[in-house]
């Protein structure tokens, strides 16, 4: 009696599973994301360039940090892009993209949005700001740094309405 009543529930599991396994890599990707992110900025800049005495060698001391993690954080935002646009095209399953609606449409449109300004800013961060800041006389490195601290802080305000809006959408829809 009790495995009949499971037998609907185990035939979903494999799609469940899957589903699982793509919103964890959603989430948890994001989650680094906004994790790296701010304490990239808010803890490591500020505390490190106490640390050092000279403003080089902070400089060669980041350089040598983030040598390398250029695509691997293009990997993981293209992981919740791809993650992201599978579970929003997800068949049948409460909290994805319902795309007859207009609230819905709406909440997809800002969510996309938001993203493309995150992406779009690490991109200017990695192949704009790093190359200017490598090659920066001493003199320039104060309004560079600057600057890159204006857009992480973007990145981070973008990645966290992002995950609040995917967060309030779930909610909305399960409770629909």
């Amino acid at each position: 009696m009790i495995l009949a009543s499971a037998a609907p529930m185990l035939e979903q599991l494999p799609s469940l599973l899957l589903e699982a396994f793509v919103l964890g890599v959603h989430v948890l990707g994001g989650g680094i994301w906004v994790g790296a992110m701010v304490f990239s900025i808010f803890v490591l800049h500020p505390r490190a360039e106490q640390f050092f005495a000279r403003a080089l060698d902070f400089e060669d001391f980041i350089f040598t940090v983030v040598h390398g993690a250029r695509w691997k954080v293009f990997s993981g935002v293209m992981a919740i892009l791809l993650s992201g646009v599978a579970l929003s095209l997800w068949p049948g399953q409460l909290g994805h993209a319902d795309f007859a609606d207009p609230p819905w449409l709406v909440v997809y449109a800002l969510k996309l949005a938001l993203f493309l300004l995150a992406a779009g800013c690490f991109m200017y961060v990695s192949w704009v700001l790093w190359p200017r800041r490598t090659f920066a006389k001493p003199d320039e490195l104060p309004a560079i740094k600057a600057h890159f601290t204006r857009v992480g802080v973007v990145m981070v305000v973008a990645n966290a309405l992002n995950m609040a809006l995917g967060i309030g959408a779930h909610v909305w829809r399960a409770a629909a």
